[in-house]
């Protein structure tokens, strides 16, 4: 502590004796002042650090909380996007063996040497046919820009590939929804993500709202989907995916793939 400097007598009320110039009455009263000022400067000091701390626990708190439900969300997503792509791939393989069996070449009859009379001259063989040319495959004018399995898209957003379709999960706090114009939004922002800029041209003719088109979100579109024209023959079919919410169900995530007109969907 420093030392306190000695007290003119001219300022002192205090009852000096005579030749006396210090009072150490005075000396005691700055002493004690000065440990009063310390003391009051550990108090708000301590009090400054205990509101640090607490801001600092509520902070980690909510840090962990939220790690945690993002675990939780990315479990549930992984479960419903195996769902999904291996029911579309098991209704893409039944399509394809159905189509091979309906293109399949009947076998040629053979003649029987036995009907052909002796006395007939010898049949010259008629010349083989043509073989037929088989068509070039259509191509689809949108194509998938995610690769197979999953990917991870901004904001916490999931895209799970199988073949040609593609599953888009939007299970967040900020995405999920109920109403017809938000899923909108979600849509015409992640649609790029997974076919890149060539399905913006269609988006650009589809008209705001024009998606939904005043349909029953919840109810009517995952059943009947969404079939936008990409192209003469081609339609991007789209199926809201819903689950149930506190407050009712909630749309969560939906699948896409591009098909041809008069396709299975």
């Amino acid at each position: 502590m420093s030392s306190v400097s000695p007290v003119p007598s001219t300022s002192c009320t205090h009852d000096l004796g005579p030749g006396i110039t210090v009072c150490l009455r005075c000396r005691q009263e700055q002493r004690d002042a000065a440990r009063a000022n310390q003391q009051r400067l550990i108090a708000l000091t301590g009090v400054a650090a205990m509101g640090l701390l607490g801001l600092y626990v509520m902070g980690a708190s909510a840090v962990n909380a939220w790690r945690a439900a993002t675990r939780t969300d990315t479990v549930q997503v992984a479960a419903r996007a195996s769902v999904v792509a291996s029911s579309v791939n098991g209704a893409r393989d039944v399509r394809q063996q159905g189509e091979s069996a309906s293109v399949a070449p009947a076998a040629a009859p053979t003649a029987s040497l036995a009907s052909m009379s002796v006395a007939e001259p010898p049949m010259t063989a008629p010349a083989p046919a043509p073989a037929a040319v088989a068509p070039a495959a259509p191509v689809s004018p949108l194509v998938l820009i995610v690769r197979e399995g999953r990917t991870d898209l901004p904001d916490s957003l999931i895209v799970h590939r199988g073949g040609d379709s593609v599953f888009v999960d939007f299970d967040t706090p900020a995405t999920r929804t109920r109403r017809r114009d938000k899923f909108e939004l979600v849509v015409r922002h992640t649609l790029p993500m997974v076919y890149g800029s060539a399905v913006d041209s269609v988006l650009r003719t589809i008209p705001d709202g024009g998606i939904v088109s005043g349909a029953g979100l919840l109810t009517e579109l995952p059943k009947r989907g969404v079939h936008m024209r990409v192209a003469d023959g081609w339609t991007l079919d789209l199926w809201p995916q819903t689950r149930a919410g506190q407050d009712g169900p909630l749309v969560i995530a939906y699948w896409a793939r591009v098909t041809r007109d008069g396709a299975l969907r």
